[in-house]
């Protein structure tokens, strides 16, 4: 059991969480920056494989797993320099981050057979398109445009844009898991739920800052690299590794927001 379950500190304000997520990221970017460059390779060769089909489909999934790897062990150096003593290795924050895209897989696969239904049903019913009729698959596309703006389509947003919240609400909730891994040495995963209790405004509002914002950014100016440099085999290794290169701000105050909150609701955390 948890020793100071009983003790959690004083929910933190937004500010003070958005100020020490970029304190933290900004104090570690220097010990991340070659970890973060091997990601950034791994992305590019990644991209490579899965765009250019050289290789097959071995050659990708051998990609995917030297991304993944190449993610866990950045995330873990990044935790270490932002939480003194921390006691995690690579192996508890592989399984921890296995274990949560499991979850969100199963989750999100759910959660989009149910819109797909509901989007299907909507269809039938907006009278845009016969589903059963020879060639409706060629009109599906168009159907689903036109009926976004009547009632059927808003219906279909609203049911989709529930489905996204649903799975913020979840990341939200899983905030603290990686942070808590590597300070106490054990795979932390639902563990931390009760935790973040009553804090997923709190976090979600101070996610637009270290999350949101920083990413939009990071894939905006990486859109604008692949426009200017175009799909050519090089071009797609290069726009793969900035694509990655450009999100550190983004991976840097992502940790650092996740190790904010830790200290802020959960400070004595320890593990027996």
């Amino acid at each position: 059991m948890d020793s100071n379950a009983s003790l959690p500190a004083v929910s933190p304000s937004v500010p003070n969480l958005v100020a020490q997520a970029w304190r933290l990221a900004a104090k570690t970017a220097l010990p991340a920056a070659p970890w973060l460059a091997l990601l950034a390779l791994a992305g590019g060769f990644y991209k490579w494989a899965l765009s250019t089909g050289i290789g097959g489909t071995m050659l990708t999934l051998a990609a995917l797993v030297l991304l993944f790897l190449a993610g866990v062990q950045a995330s873990l150096m990044i935790y270490r320099a932002m939480i003194p003593g921390a006691k995690g290795a690579f192996m508890a924050l592989m399984h921890m981050n296995l274990a949560i895209y499991l979850a969100f897989f199963f989750i999100s696969f759910f959660i989009f057979f149910f819109v797909g239904v509901f989007g299907v049903v909507m269809l039938q019913l907006s009278g845009l398109v016969d589903l059963a009729a020879e060639g409706a698959d060629q009109q599906i596309q168009p159907a689903l445009s036109a009926i976004m703006t009547t009632p059927y389509g808003w219906a279909l947003a609203l049911v989709y844009a529930t489905g996204l919240g649903g799975l913020a609400f979840l990341a939200l909730r899983l905030l603290l898991t990686g942070a808590a891994t590597v300070k106490t040495g054990h795979v932390m995963v639902f563990r931390t739920w009760r935790w973040t209790k009553g804090d997923v405004l709190r976090f979600g509002m101070a996610s637009l800052v270290t999350h949101v914002l920083p990413f939009l950014v990071g894939y905006a100016l990486n859109f604008g690299l692949v426009q200017v440099m175009g799909q050519g085999e090089v071009s797609l290794f290069v726009t793969g590794m900035t694509g990655l290169a450009l999100q550190a701000p983004f991976i840097l105050a992502g940790h650092g927001l996740s190790v904010a909150a830790l200290e802020a609701t959960h400070p004595a955390v320890d593990v027996a």
